[in-house]
């Protein structure tokens, strides 16, 4: 439960959340009516709000959005989410996006964002089954995509497919520094950059408008809690009124996007047109992990504990580093995004999300 000094503040509400993403890139919403989109990932932390989003918009704005969600388990998500399962504009094409059935029908949107899963990941999948999955995987709805001939493809990367920052600075674009290829941990990196050419070279063959979102670290509703997210392990903790943990030192840089204002970022960079681009996706208002225990503390539990134990830090099927933090002077210049709602805001509106559920 929320301490009692926030129990009188108003839930943030999902309807909210999703208003505000229809509100702030309303031009997306008029491009994107009628069309018809292919969504590899539908049903994980990014396909739901993907999917709940444009549900919101074709009842609030009669967009007339249709989606094809590839799934392994359409129907353990129906369970989930029983409106969206429901929703006649949403339908499900069961498979494993390395060996799908090619579904019949044309789509005008692609949005790739199928990948090994978090819960895979902490439970220690292989480095190899994780390259296989990305890699195979992307071949894969690249294939269906040039049978099925799309005017905009997105694929959703990872802030992983970047090696350190060689300046000691949030991560640019055009820092061309790789994960290390003879440690295996970086197994996301690797795959997510083959993926990434894989893309580029089907959109030059195919004429598609390609944009490619390496994305960084989120905060949101439907946020898996109870595993290797450092963010969601502070909430749950603070919300079970239990000291939070930090098993390293607590000097590492992170940052976090609301999953509201990803929505509107992803949705936006799937009509971009023009030549083939990546963009960072995240936040830039770095935060160190110590202070992001105590800002969770301080919102939801300000009488509890932060213990710092100083023990060598190890992240979770990827690579320590001491800074992962986007720039994203590309994304607000070019497209006008930005973290519209801050960190504090997130936390609160994740706890409301994670008490009402």
């Amino acid at each position: 439960m929320r301490p009692d000094s926030l129990s009188t503040t108003p839930k943030r509400t999902l309807e909210q959340d999703l208003d505000a993403v229809l509100e702030r890139q309303p031009e997306v919403w008029e491009s994107l009516r009628g069309a018809s989109l292919f969504i590899s990932g539908g049903t994980g932390w990014f396909g739901r709000w993907l999917l709940e989003t444009i549900v919101h918009a074709n009842a609030r704005l009669s967009a007339d959005i249709r989606v094809l969600a590839l799934s392994r388990d359409p129907q353990a998500f129906a369970r989930r989410a029983p409106h969206l399962g429901a929703d006649p504009a949403i339908r499900f094409h069961r498979g494993d996006v390395r060996n799908f059935d090619f579904p019949r029908g044309d789509f005008s949107h692609f949005l790739h964002a199928a990948t090994t899963s978090a819960y895979e990941t902490f439970q220690g999948e292989t480095p190899l089954g994780k390259f296989d999955t990305l890699v195979s995987g992307t071949r894969r709805v690249l294939d269906f995509a040039a049978q099925a001939r799309p005017e905009h493809f997105l694929f959703t990367s990872s802030g992983a497919a970047y090696g350190p920052s060689p300046r000691g600075m949030p991560l640019r674009e055009e820092d061309l520094v790789a994960p290390d290829t003879m440690d295996p941990v970086t197994a996301l990196g690797q795959a997510k950059r083959a993926a990434e050419f894989l893309c580029a070279a089907y959109a030059a063959q195919h004429g598609w408008h390609l944009s490619v979102a390496r994305c960084f670290a989120f905060v949101g509703p439907f946020m898996p809690l109870d595993i290797h997210y450092a963010i969601g392990n502070f909430i749950q903790c603070a919300l079970r009124r239990e000291p939070i943990i930090i098993q390293g030192d607590g000097s590492p840089l992170r940052s976090y996007l609301y999953m509201g204002d990803l929505a509107a970022w992803l949705m936006a960079l799937l009509l971009r047109r023009g030549d083939a681009a990546l963009f960072n996706v995240g936040s830039d208002e770095a935060v160190s992990i110590s202070d992001l225990a105590h800002l969770v503390r301080d919102r939801l539990h300000p009488e509890g504990e932060v213990r710092i134990l100083g023990r060598s830090d190890a992240n979770v099927g990827n690579p320590a580093r001491n800074l992962y933090v986007p720039d994203i002077s590309r994304a607000r210049v070019e497209l006008g995004l930005a973290p519209w709602t801050s960190l504090a805001d997130a936390i609160e509106f994740s706890a409301d999300a994670f008490i009402s559920s």
